[in-house]
């Protein structure tokens, strides 16, 4: 707790010579996972044009509760109307604490951003936290979604008229478009690639099942598995599957950098399964399509809306996913570098329609910018 207090000082010490501030508040590392992730990048590309000041809500127990009761108090006592605040709330229970912190903006008549990277509120409506929430900020409270479908179904359950008209998207491509430089030459059998940080909410034992299914009908695929397990169990039955089918199935573990690469070059269908309450915009669809590898997924969350063909959805049944991935299979055999050309456009395309979202999200924040200082590679910002 003492390290976070003095980070928080630190951060209240910096000059802005009487210019309106721009407050960043939100979960940064530690601990690393997609949200602090995704604030770390956007913060390293604000600095670019504006000096902000970031006050992190804290990882452990002890930071969370000092967060909660000390970053109301910066906005009481330190915060002035002309600043800009940008809030990222936290999820699951952490939210009930931020709402100490909305009240405390709502108070001082506080004009802010909510950036929504969750669609438990949605997928578990009506949750009384998120109702809280767009109570408690009232006219003063900007929203920011993912796609346009979070929005309209967020909206829907939450937000008032006066609120839905001040709301505002930004996808993750944004800030995450990759681009390869040399598009992978493929070769051997098609292969189907899971990367995450692998849980069963993330569907990873029903691909298994599904891919024993369809090997027991073809032998012209293998299937490629990657990243952390923390359930041993679950890791277990992924080194047994992996046992019963050694010849088309491959668990790498953890994989990072240059390996992270090589995953990506090595799979041609990637397959998200996912079924967590959470999953929103997840970034591995972008990193397959930039990679080339066609995409099959689950429809939670905003995937319908970036997924390169409708049909390319998962149902759940297993006679028609079956089906459904074969037919990606020959697709890939007839035309391995067609489909793979087609990803990349689908991903260019997605990467496009963020920046002109961006555009308006950063014009909120006083910030105007041309279309090419937009990050390039891995959320790394051109300065116009």
């Amino acid at each position: 707790m003492l390290l976070y207090c003095k980070r928080l000082l630190s951060e209240l010490r910096k000059k802005n010579h009487g210019a309106p501030r721009l407050w960043f508040i939100g979960p940064m590392p530690p601990p690393i996972h997609g949200q602090s992730l995704y604030n770390t990048v956007l913060l390293d590309f604000l600095r670019s044009y504006r000096s902000p000041t970031c006050l992190p809500l804290g990882g452990t127990r002890s930071e969370k509760l000092a967060g909660a009761l000390l970053l109301p108090l910066v906005m009481l006592f330190v915060a002035r109307r002309k600043d800009d605040i940008y809030t990222s709330p936290p999820g699951q229970g952490g939210v009930w604490t931020f709402l100490i912190l909305l009240a405390t903006l709502r108070i001082r008549h506080l004009d802010h951003f909510v950036h929504h990277h969750s669609f438990r509120a949605i997928n578990q409506a009506p949750a009384l936290s998120a109702k809280l929430l767009a109570q408690i900020g009232g006219r003063y409270q900007r929203h920011i979604f993912l796609s346009d479908g979070m929005r309209e179904r967020y909206a829907k359950l939450y937000l008032n008229e006066h609120q839905r008209s001040r709301s505002l998207v930004l996808p993750n491509s944004f800030l995450f478009y990759d681009p390869v430089d040399h598009m992978p030459q493929r070769s051997g059998p098609i292969t189907l690639g899971h990367l995450s940080v692998i849980t069963r909410e993330k569907g990873i034992v029903y691909l298994m099942d599904l891919a024993e299914r369809m090997m027991r009908v073809r032998s012209d695929f293998r299937l490629l598995l990657a990243g952390p397990v923390r359930d041993a169990s679950l890791k277990e039955e992924i080194l047994a599957f992996c046992a019963r089918t050694s010849d088309r199935a491959v668990y790498l573990g953890p994989v990072y950098g240059d390996q992270k690469a090589d995953f990506y070059r090595a799979v041609d269908i990637f397959v998200l399964p996912s079924r967590l309450l959470d999953e929103a915009d997840p970034l591995v669809l972008l990193e397959s399509y930039s990679n080339g590898c066609e995409v099959v997924a689950s429809s939670t969350g905003c995937i319908p809306e970036r997924i390169r063909s409708a049909d390319q959805l998962l149902s759940f049944t297993s006679d028609n996913d079956c089906a459904l991935v074969g037919r990606i299979v020959d697709q890939c055999k007839a035309d391995r570098s067609g489909v793979s050309s087609s990803c990349v456009a689908h991903a260019q395309r997605l990467y496009a329609n963020s920046r002109e979202a961006a555009i308006r999200f950063l014009g909120a924040l006083s910030i105007s910018i041309p279309l090419d200082a937009f990050p390039n590679k891995s959320g790394q910002a051109e300065k116009p």
